[in-house]
């Protein structure tokens, strides 16, 4: 009994001695915003910025991105990035994933840039709309 009572006391010693650390839920967030006027070829438009709702968890990483936005039918022309600080991905498509901005910190903003390259002007304005990504972190 003696011993039991000696290991018990070992191993609570221990275990308030032992560093603590957090480690974050995987989880996701997301944000939809404003959609955005183009016209002019060559200048690009940046979106509001697409912010977390809530607070995360200070250390959580950026995992894999989701986006989707749409634009008129026939502007097969349309240049796309999606933006976290000052490092930018190309989009291929209005719809998407990856994982190139894996281990940015989660809780910074996001924003998306669009462009038109130059000679091709469209005949009126128009708007790319239905802007959302879904930022999967851990």
């Amino acid at each position: 009994m003696r011993l039991l009572k000696g290991i018990a006391w070992l191993m609570l010693t221990a275990c308030s001695l032992a560093p603590t650390t957090s480690i974050a839920a995987p989880g996701s967030w997301v944000s939809a915003g404003e959609s955005v006027r183009l016209f002019t070829a060559g200048r690009a438009v940046e979106s509001q910025p697409l912010v977390p709702r809530g607070d995360l968890m200070k250390g959580t990483r950026i995992r894999q991105i989701h986006w989707q936005y749409r634009s008129p039918p026939g502007q097969p022309f349309l240049e796309a990035w999606l933006c976290a600080s000052r490092q930018c991905i190309r989009l291929g498509g209005a719809r998407g994933s990856s994982r190139a901005l894996a281990g940015l910190a989660a809780d910074q903003p996001l924003h998306f840039r669009f462009r038109l390259p130059e000679g091709r002007q469209p005949a009126k304005p128009f708007r790319v709309e239905g802007l959302q990504v879904i930022v999967d972190f851990r």
